[in-house]
């Protein structure tokens, strides 16, 4: 077991306030954000070292909102290549782009950063702040009562008792976590086969863009990496591959060469390679007494957008901020509150990263009508990949299929164009993007001038003036809003007209209380 620098309580390793399972970028987040608040907290994995495979690679604009607070940002993005489009590519020479410049942020952009070097800045300062990083320590179980959770592991020289006050299953997809607490894991698994290569490219690709080409048969993402490297991936094989066959690199250029696109899809050296197959899937539940789940332990989603790393960013930034007051404060149902507010957003970004119906679309716009709507539907996707905008909905997620699966992806129901966002509105439960609110404080955002009302506000709440583009993006009459830690509005001032979600967010802001 690989122990790193001790935390608050460094006189007894086995105790911590929070207990981490899984060192990838939403346990490593967690932490930080943990460590941000204050809270003592161990982070456990049975790797050594951390996977060396880049697995996820890009970082949207929340997510940079969320490392810019930790003022971790640089460091992330000059690791990375930052990005400004994504554009798509037919045979018959059509282009359609999802442009992100557009974005009511500092960072209207997205970076490919290859995930090892995320978890490395992450890892980094949760161990430089305090925190607790455990290696070579494998989970086997855990009992929890109204006090805390004891957690059994197990390393090289033997068992390891830990105890936490909450457990955090950040542990993949495969979560030992979620096994254990028995949650079913329903969803679907895609019928094709995805490949995937990295290395060198015998073109240069466009250093501004990713890109997405599509054939008849399949179609492929190519996205830019550091020193010059790609990655080239997608389901470009009509059928499952066994998980076990050899994939050569001979196997995997004549397979992208049938999409048509010739030099474009080709390497000059290739680094890696693999093939694997992409789900669907969402956790029944998030919850279970003093045991979260995060990331992709909690839901896994198509591959398109970049969207699993940074809906684990989301899931921790919603859950520190929680564990904060569930350990400074009375008690309060805010673990079911995170439950409700994460399973709806990874339901949404289910729906975003379904673009199966999308691309084929695109390979039958031969007019310029047909491309042209085309282009429309594509509307709204930067500002959904982006996960800026994100409201909280009093709803709970959609639930699963009679049979426990998700339906399957299909073009006519799937391609669905994303609502056009003519303009961000403050209500509750609406993400405030760019705002940078202090750990454990709820911020009163108000017009210059406007004295907020002050009756039954939360602990530690601190005031701040709107700044003109969110003035703008204010109900009408509304003077004020109050914002939760996690940047979602608790509140308006007056009331919102939308007295059914106000009252579900007020619920939220009591709890915080």
């Amino acid at each position: 077991m690989n122990r790193n620098t001790p935390g608050a309580r460094a006189n007894d390793h086995r105790t911590t306030d929070v207990l981490v399972v899984g060192a990838g970028p939403t346990g490593l987040m967690l932490g930080c954000l943990l460590r941000h608040h204050g809270i003592a907290c161990t982070v456990i994995d049975q790797r050594d070292t951390i996977d060396p495979r880049t697995r996820a690679v890009m970082v949207h604009a929340a997510g940079l909102e969320i490392l810019d607070a930790l003022g971790l940002r640089t460091a992330v993005e000059d690791r990375g290549v930052r990005q400004t489009r994504i554009d798509f590519h037919t045979r018959h020479e059509a282009l359609f782009t999802v442009d992100f410049t557009g974005l009511d942020t500092a960072f209207p952009y997205y970076v490919n950063v290859p995930q090892p070097e995320v978890e490395a800045v992450l890892a980094d300062r949760f161990t430089a702040t305090g925190g607790r990083l455990l290696r070579g320590l494998r989970y086997t179980g855990h009992q929890q009562d109204e006090h805390g959770v004891t957690a059994a592991t197990v390393a090289d020289d033997g068992p390891h008792t830990l105890t936490a006050r909450h457990l955090v299953g950040a542990d993949g997809a495969s979560s030992a976590v979620r096994t254990a607490l028995g949650i079913d894991f329903p969803g679907i698994t895609y019928p094709m086969s995805y490949l995937l290569a990295e290395g060198a490219p015998l073109l240069p690709a466009d250093p501004d863009a990713s890109a997405m080409y599509i054939g008849p048969a399949g179609a492929v993402s190519l996205l830019p990496l550091p020193q010059g490297t790609v990655r080239i991936a997608g389901p470009v094989s009509p059928e499952a591959l066994d998980r076990d066959s050899e994939l050569s690199t001979r196997h995997f250029q004549e397979t992208v060469d049938t999409l048509g696109f010739g030099p474009a899809l080709r390497f000059e050296r290739v680094d890696r390679i693999a093939h694997y197959q992409v789900h669907e899937r969402l956790a029944e539940r998030f919850t279970h007494g003093r045991t979260v789940l995060a990331g992709d332990a909690a839901h896994l989603n198509s591959p398109a957008g970049g969207q699993a790393m940074n809906t684990g960013f989301g899931d921790a930034w919603a859950l520190a901020w929680r564990l904060d007051a569930l350990l400074t404060g009375p008690p309060a149902p805010l673990l079911a509150d995170y439950d409700r507010e994460r399973r709806a957003a990874a339901a949404e970004v289910a729906r975003t990263t379904g673009v199966l119906g999308l691309l084929d679309a695109m390979r039958h716009a031969t007019t310029e009508p047909a491309r042209s709507s085309v282009q429309e539907s594509l509307t709204g996707y930067a500002e959904a990949w982006s996960q800026l905008y994100l409201r909280y909905h009093p709803t709970p997620a959609p639930a699963a299929t009679p049979s426990g699966a998700a339906p399957a992806p299909d073009a006519t129901t799937r391609h669905r164009p994303l609502p056009a966002r003519t303009g961000h509105r403050l209500h509750p439960g609406a993400r405030v993007p760019g705002h940078r609110p202090e750990p454990g404080h709820h911020t009163w955002l108000h017009l210059p001038g406007a004295t907020p009302d002050r009756t039954h506000l939360p602990p530690l709440t601190r005031t701040a003036e709107l700044t003109p583009t969110q003035r703008a993006w204010l109900p009408t009459g509304a003077t004020a809003v109050l914002v939760r830690p996690d940047g979602h509005v608790a509140r308006t001032v007056p009331a919102d007209p939308d007295t059914t979600t106000a009252g579900a967010t007020a619920e939220t802001e009591k709890e915080a209380a």
